[in-house]
């Protein structure tokens, strides 16, 4: 599976954790810190993004704002990942146009990695 997952997490751990999980299970994982450096690297031909919401220089609800009004971004897949579960911000995530919403609370490594694998078939 030659994919191409781009994670963007200021939490340089999880960051590299799910980068170092994605490429143990045969995907190509890209990462950045924050949303801004995330907008650059998603024209790279990227298949899937996961992103958290909350991450200096740009938010990722922005992020995906930008994505969305980029006719070559426009419909990449996105997936947030974020400990942030107020209502607000989901369903602001959703008016967005996300894949879906992952909480980094209740969900471990394993399991979102599992997720993002399904995503991608």
């Amino acid at each position: 599976m030659n994919k191409k997952v781009l994670v963007v997490d200021d939490d340089g751990l999880v960051r590299r954790s799910l980068v170092t999980m994605l490429r143990q299970n045969g995907l190509i994982a890209l990462e950045a810190a924050n949303g801004k450096d995330g907008l650059e690297k998603a024209s790279q031909d990227i298949d899937l993004i996961v992103t958290d919401l909350n991450m200096p220089e740009m938010n990722g609800l922005d992020m995906i704002k930008a994505l969305r009004s980029n006719p070559k971004t426009k419909d990449l897949r996105v997936i947030i990942l974020t400990t942030n579960d107020d209502i607000q911000s989901v369903n602001q995530a959703m008016e967005a146009g996300i894949t879906t919403y992952l909480s980094k609370a209740t969900l471990d490594l394993e399991t979102i990695t599992k997720q993002i694998i399904n995503f991608l078939r």
